[in-house]
């Protein structure tokens, strides 16, 4: 579902819970497991816009500067989630 709105890679916020599903191998017996991510909602944390900056410049962040400054402009999907 989510897959119909962002790509591979795409900042994404999650809120749900972590399930193990345990069962037991019907070959060796062994009891085996698998962690599984229930989603309950998620936000896309980045614009169209912001994506198609971070896919184009794959050597850093989307945003540099190099002023020597430690100071970042502030993301417009993130709602300041990300900002220093």
């Amino acid at each position: 579902f989510v897959s119909k709105f962002v790509d591979k890679g795409a900042r994404v916020g999650v809120v749900g819970s972590l399930q193990i599903d345990e069962w037991n191998d019907k070959s060796t017996g062994e009891l085996r497991s698998r962690p599984k991510v229930v989603v309950r909602d998620f936000d896309i944390l980045e614009t169209k816009a912001e994506a198609d900056l971070r896919r184009s410049n794959k050597r850093g962040p989307a945003f540099s500067k190099d002023d020597g400054e430690d100071e970042w402009p502030s993301s417009a999907g993130t709602g300041g989630f990300f900002d220093s």
